[in-house]
């Protein structure tokens, strides 16, 4: 597992915050089914932790 910094923007808003995932793949699929998004970027914060 790995942190990513996310940021999600939707039609009217922007979030930023850090997720734990295994790639950035899931990280972007969750915000999609969060928050319904126009743009997302998912970015390892770090060295990749196995």
């Amino acid at each position: 597992m790995s942190i990513y910094a996310v940021i999600v923007r939707t039609q009217t808003e922007r979030f930023d915050y850090a997720a734990i995932a295994a790639c950035c793949g899931d990280v972007i699929l969750d915000a999609i089914d969060r928050y319904g998004v126009c743009g997302v970027s998912a970015k390892l914060k770090g060295v990749p932790q196995c």
